[in-house]
């Protein structure tokens, strides 16, 4: 069994996840909340088989229950582990059910400040971050040395190559699917100079299928990733570029058939200071949306972090959004508790 629990004060605007379908509302608050908490349970079957079962408690915002604590699926799979006897392939694995989509789980092991907010493409609606469906993951080549994934980074597991493979609803974990189509999305990872710089890595993902909307919009995206994932200096820069999104949201206002295209691109940093348990961090990013600029958005992200253990880490954090509605300032104080 595990958890991570994400307590927080907040003196901003109401936070919006990606997976939610409440409207944007711009007033400020001025609260302690659960922003998320997940609870997550593993068992082997077997030397093959294993199962994952993770539920999502968060704040119910409509109806007569609003303020209860409502509980969802985001995980619940069976995973099988294959043993190709090969070199070339190795760490290979597949999932069924509610599973892993191929980037932003990737993401989140890099930048690791989910407790601040979503991920860039996750919170601006482009990539969900698990859905019902099927994947295969694993890499080209041998597995990464173990001493660089326990005391570095673990985001790739591979030494040169990473692959995801999967094809899904496209609605995401928490939508009702509502057409016919299936998405097909996949993530490549490698190390150009694996023996003497591991640290830097070159990543690309892609998505390509319709929008979870009736009138099947189209959701074409690509992303290309850069980081550079040291002990003390994490760097990380993104740009995606594609039409639609995966709830089919981003569609023209006389045809919702017909899907927009949209781009950004968003930077990340973090140090972490020598002998220390704090660090300073930072990110940009910068949203646009062809003929609909109400969802265009600059933010300005950034905190300080206290690790107290293994445990527990304090994030504050200050946010900037800048669109064509409003300027607005956000102020929280995080608990990451993870166990």
């Amino acid at each position: 069994m595990s958890g991570n629990w994400f307590i927080s004060y907040r003196n901003g605007i109401e936070q919006i996840h990606a997976d939610e379908e409440t409207i944007q509302q711009t007033i400020r608050k001025n609260e302690f909340l659960l922003k998320r908490s997940y609870i997550t349970l593993k068992k082997d079957l077997n030397k093959t088989f294993s199962v994952r079962y993770t539920m999502d408690l968060t704040i119910d915002k409509e109806g007569e229950d609003a303020g209860n604590i409502e509980t969802r699926l985001k995980y619940l799979y069976i995973k099988a582990k294959l043993n190709l006897n090969s070199t070339l392939f190795t760490g290979t694995y597949l999932e069924a059910g509610m599973v892993h989509t191929p980037w932003i789980d990737f993401e989140q092991n890099i930048n690791t400040y989910r407790v601040q907010d979503n991920m860039f493409t996750n919170r601006d609606g482009i990539f969900d971050s698990a859905d019902f469906g099927f994947m295969i993951a694993g890499n080209i080549g041998p597995k990464m040395d173990e001493s660089f994934l326990n005391e570095v980074n673990d985001a790739m597991q591979g030494k040169y190559v990473s692959y995801v493979l999967g094809i899904y609803n496209g609605g995401g974990y928490a939508g009702l699917e509502k057409n016919s189509n299936k998405v097909v999305e996949g993530r490549l990872s490698f190390r150009p100079l694996a023996t003497h710089l591991p640290q830097l890595q070159l990543s690309t993902t892609f998505s390509y299928g319709k929008g979870n909307r009736s009138s099947n919009p189209d959701y074409k995206q690509i992303l290309g990733y850069l980081a550079y994932t040291g002990k003390q200096l994490t760097l990380a820069s993104q740009y995606h570029s594609g039409t639609g999104d995966f709830k089919g949201k981003y569609v023209a206002i006389d045809n919702e058939s017909e899907a927009l295209k949209n781009d950004g691109f968003s930077v990340f940093g973090e140090y972490k200071f020598k002998n220390t348990n704090w660090a300073i961090w930072g990110r940009y990013d910068n949203f646009d949306v062809a003929q609909q600029d109400q969802y265009d958005v600059v933010r300005y992200i950034g905190g300080l972090t206290y690790k107290i253990n293994e445990y527990l880490r304090l994030v504050a954090d200050f946010e900037r959004n800048e669109t064509i509605l409003e300027d607005h300032n956000i102020y929280e104080l995080n608990l990451e508790i993870s166990f």
